[in-house]
């Protein structure tokens, strides 16, 4: 035992640390995500319907207004500013913590002006909206800090305060609810899991105060909302963009529908904990190595994350009856057709974010907007036509159409900015080409066992054979 402990200390030390961050934040992610999926089974049987479904409505509302309240600068300009400002991060963090904060409280005084006609579109009570504003003012700090921890590969420290937070929020949220009455289990739960993020941010917020000795810098207030600014359309369209298709599903055809497709989608859920991992890590790393204008060393790695994930979509799609066999009972088995196309979509996501990544840092947010704003359109109208002639299942491919429209959309315009030397776009062009006709194939043969069963074993051989070549890959 313990000589398989030094040896897999050994193999974590040769790992890059980009390798390392990955691995741990994928790990994090995946505990979250996994409490997640424990705590739905959990309420539902410790509270009503109706009381679970403010939940639900509080979590929805918060996700798109989060974005305009706080304009989602963790999430854009602050890797730029780690570059641009990198020896004066502290005050840079701080001065737009202070911007982000100023957005939310003009949010807070137009609420509280016109909360008599913003309650009914929001169907919450006050008490939720006044908690969902003091998330708003708080967890900024907590995300800039994160995004500076990725920024400097520290993946102990996030790693640790996601498990955490985590657990803490579950176990506070279930001995809350059981304790309060039934009237009030659905605000109760909220605010015992948000008081937890609360907490942590005020945490995060003072230390970033102390940290910039309080000092604000008007210039990065310029700097931030001349980049961010037009990034609010895109990330508004990639909400709609994710989440248009079940709302369309439950009004063109019905609710029932909407669940098997949601089951379905879940597997795109758990590819996504990997991308948005990975992610995390990549973009620092990319960032460091456009400055360096090390591009030999950016595209070897896209080709990796790519194959990566490629290898990742296939074994999903291969997987999908299994999958659905364990996700839900077989009255949900139809959505076995869908997973090819939405384990597809996440590989297209990773494809697009490889280029927008270029863009981002060239600070080129418009053309990011307008791509993702005309996506977005397009797949409103096309769900529109195809999802009542051919079912939910439609849904997934118009998603996936749309997706791989977005990676041509952001190749174009990063071929256009003089940059389309930094991939190897021909391998990534005949890399889509494989996933989506791989995919497809498979799904054509879910109903004979001993071609699929023939194909995973083949593929597994593979594995076993570069075995080797893919610990490397790992590693690096």
């Amino acid at each position: 035992m313990m000589n398989y402990l030094v040896k897999y200390k050994k193999k974590w030390n040769a790992m890059s640390p980009v390798a390392k961050s990955s691995m741990a934040m994928i790990f994090a992610k995946f505990f979250q995500k996994g409490l997640s999926m424990i705590s739905g089974p959990v309420f539902t049987r410790i509270m009503s319907s109706s009381e679970y479904g403010i939940i639900s409505t509080f979590t929805s509302w918060q996700s798109v207004l989060y974005i305009i309240a706080t304009l989602n600068m963790a999430s854009g300009v602050f890797n730029n500013g780690m570059i641009d400002f990198k020896k004066d991060r502290e005050s840079f963090t701080y001065s737009i913590m202070c911007l982000a904060n100023l957005c939310t409280f003009l949010c807070m005084g137009v609420y509280f002006l016109f909360y008599r006609w913003l309650n009914p579109l929001f169907d919450m009570p006050v008490s939720l909206m006044a908690v969902m504003l003091l998330y708003f003012i708080f967890t900024p700090a907590y995300n800039y800090w994160m995004g500076k921890q990725r920024f400097e590969y520290r993946y102990k420290g996030i790693t640790a305060v996601t498990i955490v937070t985590s657990l803490l929020s579950f176990v506070l949220s279930v001995v809350c609810v059981l304790m309060a009455s039934d009237q009030y289990k659905a605000v109760t739960k909220v605010m015992a899991a948000e008081s937890v993020s609360i907490g942590i941010g005020v945490f995060f917020f003072i230390s970033i105060i102390i940290k910039a000795k309080g000092k604000i810098k008007f210039a990065y207030w310029k700097y931030a909302l001349e980049f961010n600014l037009p990034l609010i359309p895109h990330y508004l369209s990639m909400y709609v963009l994710s989440s248009s298709d079940r709302i369309m599903i439950s009004k063109l055809i019905n609710t029932s529908a909407t669940a098997v497709y949601n089951v379905a989608y879940t597997v795109a859920g758990i590819m996504l904990i990997f991308w948005n991992a990975v992610d995390a890590s990549y973009a620092p790393w990319i960032y460091q190595q456009m400055e360096r204008k090390n591009y030999q060393s950016i595209k070897v790695r896209g080709n990796q994350v790519l194959l990566f994930f490629s290898g990742l979509t296939i074994l999903c799609t291969l997987f999908a009856p299994e999958i659905i066999c364990i996700l839900a009972p077989e009255s949900y088995h139809s959505g076995i057709y869908v997973i090819p196309s939405v384990a597809a979509g996440v590989f297209f996501t990773a494809c697009y974010s490889l280029y927008m990544r270029l863009e981002l840092y060239l600070k080129k947010t418009k053309t990011v907007m307008a791509a993702t704003c005309s996506v977005a359109v397009l797949n409103l109208v096309l769900n529109y036509i195809f999802i009542p002639e051919f079912g939910f299942v439609a849904a997934g491919y118009t998603t996936l159409v749309c997706y791989g429209l977005l990676a041509f959309f952001h190749y174009c315009c990063v071929r256009h900015l003089g940059f389309s030397h930094v991939y190897d776009n021909k391998r990534i062009l005949g890399l889509s080409c494989f996933v989506v006709l791989i995919t497809v194939i498979i799904s054509e043969i879910y109903s004979y066992m001993m071609i699929r069963y023939s194909l995973i074993a083949i593929l597994g051989l593979i594995m076993v054979i570069k075995r080797k070549e893919i610990v490397k890959m790992l590693k690096k």
